[in-house]
């Protein structure tokens, strides 16, 4: 009975982690998917491009956190199993001490960069006055957005992933009742960045109040127990440097946009147009590493290297699909879903959306190969390799900005995924794995050749908004894209059955790998 209940217990958690996982995905697509083009049509172009250089800067510094995220998480989970709570006491009050002292640090970065940084950025005098004042607002929250993480992470060590879902969820609807505000009340941009700041700092009072009535943590006032914390922070270290050069490849895109393009805010609301789209995919097939890596974790500790080999070759072909089934419809109408999400103005930037889902779809059929790489612990070639990837392609997108612009960031980025991914091919699958390079490239290329045929059949085909003539035209562009999504799709799936890429009576099975 005590393992039936162990049992439902992890059921219980996964489905709902996952359950409010992806509701919190889908509210914040929602919303950016509405609040943008209303911001960007309220504000103007060029205004809005302000928050994102602000909120761009600020992203960057998380890498102050020198991947305690992880490690915290990874030792509390693991001595609460051995019932060893009093560490976890002693870590998380002296986290707090951490935490405080690298707000402090964000703080001194970001009143250094709002005094002094107007030379930095392509954008005018007056521009940078209000960017200066969204610095501000960002620093006067910055204690708060920080020690916020110290209770994030007790509660996702204690499992209760699907409490801090549910309050990301409120601080969502709260995003939407500012943009609300905005027209209601004729805020200012820097008013509403306030507004908008404040509601994502304020999740720091359910997660500190819900820590102390579960007794997760003893006390709120800071403390420093060293030996404890050197545990934490020296395997948390071994991680930074990975994290740090692909954030940096991430964060850096807009910054150097803004730095070095013609027009840095105007460029950098462009990025930020097209950006929700792959932010979606990726946020969706992120899942897949949280569910992969203690699957084969296990298989790496039993040595079971059949397991291993059918893993890799199932689930990159499943992951494939899944990406490519995302990508795809998105590829295929480009042009309507700029129309439809910002205006038929911005319908420009389609050609730059198209090589980001490509993009996406390259780098994400490596997740169950990254699963597995991850689980030996082999990382310190991928380190170096990600390292010189991320340097040449924030290189290459500063040479570029003269001539694409917006365009520079999304070229430079396809060449540092590129670069990872033949990493992956050349050594970690054969060397590491054991697995034979051209099977697994077949996993990839045949369900997506399959979808590119369907693609260059269904683009010929001649839908556009003038079969909906009297309707909305952003309505019809939404119509466009659902006919042109389901004619692409039945197609898609019918050849990978024809084919054999999938079976559906081994699908219905897949749950016993």
């Amino acid at each position: 009975k005590k393992t039936n209940l162990l049992i439902m217990s992890d059921k219980n958690y996964y489905v709902s982690s996952f359950a409010w996982s992806t509701i919190s995905k889908i509210l914040n697509a929602i919303l950016g998917f509405i609040s943008v083009p209303l911001l960007l049509g309220y504000y103007g172009k060029t205004e809005y491009g302000l928050l994102s250089i602000a909120t761009a800067c600020n992203g960057y510094m998380h890498l102050l956190d020198l991947g305690m995220n992880t490690g915290a998480v990874k030792f509390y989970s693991q001595w609460k199993t051995e019932d060893k709570i009093d560490k976890i006491y002693k870590v998380a009050r002296t986290n707090i001490s951490f935490y405080l002292a690298i707000a402090s640090i964000n703080i001194l970065l970001l009143i250094i960069l709002a005094f002094f940084g107007e030379p930095l950025f392509s954008i005018s005098h007056t521009e940078f006055i209000q960017l200066r004042s969204c610095l501000f607002i960002l620093a006067l929250f910055c204690i708060l957005s920080w020690e916020t993480t110290v209770f994030n992470q007790l509660l996702i060590a204690d499992k209760q992933m699907s409490f801090t879902m549910q309050i990301q969820c409120i601080q969502i609807v709260l995003k939407g009742v500012a943009v609300f505000l905005v027209f209601l009340a004729n805020l200012s941009i820097t008013t509403y960045f306030f507004y908008l700041t404040a509601f994502v700092a304020s999740a720091i009072i359910p997660y500190a109040y819900k820590c102390r009535k579960d007794n997760l943590i003893d006390s709120l006032k800071p403390a420093w127990h060293w030996e404890d914390f050197k545990i934490v922070i020296t395997f948390s270290m071994s991680i930074f440097a990975l994290s740090l050069f692909q954030m940096t490849a991430t964060q850096s895109r807009p910054i150097l946009l803004s730095m070095f393009s013609t027009h840095g805010a105007t460029t950098v609301a462009d990025f930020k147009i097209i950006e929700v789209i792959p932010q979606l995919i990726i946020m969706i097939g992120g899942t897949f590493s949280g569910i992969f890596l203690p699957k084969t974790s296990e298989m790496v500790a039993k040595k079971d290297e059949k397991a291993m080999h059918a893993f890799a070759y199932k689930w990159t072909t499943y992951t494939t699909i899944i990406i490519a089934t995302m990508c795809f419809p998105f590829i295929l109408c480009s042009t309507e879903v700029l129309s439809a999400y910002v205006g038929s103005e911005y319908s420009y930037l389609s050609k730059w959306l198209i090589i980001w889902c490509l993009t996406v779809l390259v780098q994400m059929h490596t997740t169950p190969g990254n699963a597995l790489v991850l689980a030996h612990g082999k990382t310190k070639l991928l380190v170096i390799v990600t390292a010189i990837a991320c340097l040449f392609s924030m290189l290459l997108n500063v040479w570029l900005c003269k001539y694409f612009n917006v365009g520079s960031a999304i070229i430079a980025y396809f060449i540092y995924t590129l670069t990872i991914i033949d990493l992956y091919y050349i050594s970690f699958y054969k060397k590491l794995l054991g697995l034979s390079r051209w099977k697994l490239f077949k996993c990839f290329a045949k369900p997506t050749i399959i979808a590119a045929i369907v693609y260059i059949i269904i683009y010929q085909v001649p839908i556009s908004i003038n079969i909906f003539h009297g309707l909305n035209e952003r309505i019809a562009y939404i119509l466009v894209c659902i006919i042109k999504t389901i004619i692409w799709f039945i197609p898609y799936i019918t050849l990978l059955y024809i084919f054999k890429v999938i079976d559906i009576k081994q699908l219905i099975k897949h749950g016993n790998l």
